[in-house]
């Protein structure tokens, strides 16, 4: 009786390794959960002779993708906050919301998780005020990180705002899967206090937790921060809310109250000015990039190329599908190049290479995972995908990065595993049942809508 082989050999025509140029006709071995192998057919049927094989044909295989920035939970809410200010924006979705309940919230970010794999995210950084993205993650096999939202905008408060979140980071450690870590995300500067602020940092950094801050992405925020005035500052003033602002950048801000030091993921980081950068760089702090959501919502462009030119480990995200409103960071990232060369008017600004590297092992850096993931080499942990290349949007293909970049969708993906694992297989998703989330999805929009036309918002 044959024994089954330990190693499976992944074939595609094209192989990008990122930590190399890419080749033709070639793949990886895999064994258990690790990438053993890289380099041709020929070299890695010989040296194999005993593997499984899957020969993808006319695709390209390569890292699987690091979304550094979403929001799950919010997936059922696509398309119903649209053409509105920022502020007015925040305030629709608050209250669009808290109609959902905590079983529809967690239905909502099984769909968005269901999403990502799909479109060959194979990392997933989750932003979430319930523990819904966390469990959503821990179920469907991705490799991920839930950061806990923290709000609270007085001062005294403090302490009180902090402890229950403590606990309930506490209690998600202990029930992660091996490849979902936990971290806290105090939300931004106009929903927590400089009070609050400094012991998440503190809280933080003495549990060796990871750190999210949504900062400078608005005009509203910078305007609160830096000369205590605009919508946010109305806001604190109705609410009675003592507010002192502090005649600094965000960034600057963060940085004065001690939060850079934590070194935290910065989403977002419009309205960045060179001190900023600096500071940012000389905190070793990362930056998760979101431009279709920063144009979307009015805010502006981000100086990517000059966090590139300082050195900031800096990875792409896709915000949540309400202010997106796909969960594609292919797409992302052409919009992002393209963006930039008309901002810029510049047609070599940039680079699709250099764009799918952010998607890949610069996600991974800013994560501080790119020891394990993010490139095709052996060692590495087996988080990879198929991309389909046989579409007539794609054909023909001399450059298969120039190709992904410009040309793919998230929906050409054909196969996506984390650690060796299967969870897309070009059909269906392994791990969860797409079925039923897609029918309660329905459900959920359907009530949601309802109430919403009941209610006349």
């Amino acid at each position: 009786m044959t024994m089954p082989s330990a190693h499976t050999l992944y074939l595609a025509d094209w192989v990008i390794p990122i930590a190399r140029p890419p080749f033709r006709r070639g793949g990886i071995v895999v064994e258990g959960e690790r990438i053993v192998a890289v380099g041709s057919e020929a070299q890695l049927r010989a040296q194999f002779p005993e593997a499984a094989v899957r020969d993808f044909g006319e695709a390209a295989l390569l890292p699987g993708l690091v979304n550094v920035h979403a929001h799950v939970e919010l997936t059922v809410l696509r398309g119903m906050v649209e053409d509105l200010p920022f502020v007015k924006w925040l305030a629709a979705l608050t209250r669009l919301r808290e109609w959902l309940s905590a079983e529809e919230v967690r239905e909502s970010a099984r769909a968005g998780v269901l999403e990502a794999i799909r479109s060959g995210q194979t990392t997933i950084v989750d932003v979430g005020a319930t523990a819904a993205g966390f469990e959503a993650l821990c179920e469907s096999g991705v490799r991920g990180l839930f950061f806990q939202e923290v709000f609270g905008v007085r001062p005294e408060e403090a302490e009180d705002n902090l402890r229950p979140v403590v606990e309930r980071v506490r209690e998600l450690c202990a029930r992660a899967s091996p490849g979902v870590r936990v971290g806290l995300s105090p939300h931004a500067p106009y929903t927590v206090s400089a009070s609050l602020f400094r012991r998440v940092a503190e809280h933080a950094r003495a549990n060796a937790l990871p750190l999210c801050i949504h900062i400078a992405e608005s005009r509203a925020e910078v305007e609160f921060v830096r000369y205590g005035r605009g919508e946010f500052a109305q806001i604190h003033e109705r609410r009675g809310v003592m507010w002192r602002a502090p005649g600094v950048s965000p960034i600057r801000y963060l940085h004065d109250l001690g939060v850079l030091a934590a070194r935290p993921l910065l989403v977002h980081g419009v309205h960045m000015e060179d001190e900023d950068i600096a500071l940012v760089a000389e905190s070793g702090a990362a930056i998760a990039h979101c431009p279709k959501s920063n144009a979307k919502l009015g805010h502006g462009v981000a100086p990517l190329p000059e966090w590139v030119r300082a050195g900031i480990a800096v990875g792409v995200g896709t915000d949540g599908v309400v202010s997106n409103n796909a969960c594609d960071l292919f797409e992302e990232a052409r919009f992002g190049l393209l963006l930039q060369r008309a901002h810029r008017a510049s047609p070599v600004l940039l680079s699709a290479e250099l764009m799918l590297r952010l998607l890949t092992l610069g996600g991974a850096r800013a994560l501080s995972l790119d020891a394990r993931i993010g490139s095709l080499e052996p060692g590495k942990d087996a988080d990879f995908i198929a991309v389909d290349l046989s579409g007539a949007h794609m054909r023909p293909v001399d450059d298969p990065i120039v190709a992904l970049i410009f040309s793919a969708r998230g929906s050409d993906v054909r196969f996506t595993a984390v650690g060796g694992r299967v969870l897309f297989d070009g059909t269906s998703i392994t791990t969860l049942d797409e079925e039923r989330v897609r029918a309660r999805l329905r459900e959920i929009r359907a009530r949601v809508r309802q109430q919403r036309a009941r209610i006349g918002d």
